[in-house]
Parts: structure tokens; sequence; C-alpha cells
């Protein structure tokens, strides 16, 4: 019977170590950066700085037009208004243009990941883009 209870709690022991051991494993960080303020730039040259305005707002305008120009964009001009709804997650509305110049507004959710911003109601060079290096 000693031998058994022995065993068992030999057992426990290393079990428990065992676990112990795993789960004081530190996991692997990796390094995000979720902040949007900055410059972005799309496949077609369109460059969006967004900041934080006076109001704390955070807006998006084009700092380099790109395709944009035949939308009748102008630089300089707002085409996101945001806010933050989560680190990495921004929600809105994005300008849009037909090639007459007609301007509406559109839901947008984007997410930013790394270098890489994510929207989900852009055209085709804003559906992703990538952050412009700061110099």
């Amino acid at each position: 019977m000693k031998a058994k209870k022995f065993k068992f709690i030999v057992l426990l022991f290393l079990g428990l170590g065992t676990w112990v051991n795993c789960k004081s494993i530190n996991p692997i960080v990796t390094s995000t950066d979720s902040n949007i303020i900055g410059s972005w730039e799309g496949c077609d040259g369109r460059v969006v700085t967004f900041y934080t305005n006076e109001k704390g707002e955070i807006e998006g305008r084009y700092s380099k037009l790109g395709g944009l120009g035949r939308y009748k964009f102008t630089l300089d001009e707002v085409g996101f208004h945001l806010s933050q709804q989560t680190p990495g997650t921004y929600v809105g509305q994005v300008k849009w243009r037909n090639t007459m110049g007609t301007e509406t507004w559109r839901d947008e959710t984007i997410i930013v990941k790394e270098n890489v911003l994510e929207t989900s109601s852009s055209d085709d060079c804003s559906k992703e883009l990538t952050r412009v290096e700061q110099k």
C-alpha cells in the first residue's frame, strides 16, 4: 500500500512540475503598432495623413492624390472622420466622389496592424495602405 501511495505522490509531483513548467514559459510577444496617426500610401500613389484635430477627433487628409485627382479630390482635403473603437480599430466615415465630383460619406471601419492599414469600404487602392516612413 505504501509503495502505491509513494508512486502516486511521485507521479503527482512530476505531473504538477511539468504543468508548472509549461505554465511558466513566457509567451512570445510581438510588437504591434496599431496607431493610425501618420501617413499611409495606397497602390496608386495616394497618401492619406491621419492626425488628431483640435476637437480630439481623428481626421485623414489627402497629402498626395494619386488616382483620386480624376474624382476631383484636392490636396489637403479631409477624406476621413474617425474615432478609435479599440486599439488598432477605428470607425467613422470615408468620403466618396463620383467622376462628376459629387461627394457622399460612407461608413468605414479601419484595422491597423503594424505597417498595414485595411479599410472596409474604400476603393481598391485604399483597401490596403502601407505606412509611410517618417524621415
